[in-house]
């Protein structure tokens, strides 16, 4: 985080505002508190992060520690998958919320979530995993490829 007065603010913005894409600018002032500038993203990330991490840590609790049951309850779509997928699933998340919930990074929790999600879609659409294609060892011509 970038640190700067408000009277570098007022009168070099750019200086200031240059930052911004390295993370968020802290304003200090004399008679206020300090100000942040963020980036609409991150404020993005930041809101939707603490509204996902609230909701599966109320779950999680609702269903006394089963991040399974907490998903189900959440997320209807989360039925698409399979017990071992399903198991997958909450261990992944279990890991980013508290992680995510204690450093104040969301990023990665949501990523995870768009990704299962995306996921329970393809199913719902009638895609399945397919099987790994084996290839040939050796290289074999094809006279017509």
């Amino acid at each position: 985080m970038s640190i700067a007065t408000f009277t570098d603010l007022l009168r070099k913005p750019k200086e200031v505002l240059a930052h911004i894409d390295e993370g968020q600018v802290r304003i200090t002032r004399r008679d206020g508190d300090d100000l942040v500038i963020l980036r609409g993203h991150d404020l993005d990330v930041l809101e939707n992060g603490i509204a996902l991490s609230s909701r599966l840590i109320r779950a999680i609790g609702r269903n006394k520690g089963d991040v399974v049951a907490a998903l189900t309850d959440l997320f209807a779509w989360a039925g698409e998958f399979t017990p071992g997928e399903l198991a997958a699933y909450a261990a992944e998340i279990e890991q980013l919320v508290y992680a995510a919930s204690e450093l104040g990074t969301f990023e990665r929790l949501l990523r995870a979530q768009q990704e299962w999600q995306e996921t329970a879609v393809a199913y719902a659409m009638g895609m399945r995993l397919v099987e790994p294609i084996e290839l040939p060892a050796a290289p074999v011509r094809v006279e017509r490829p």
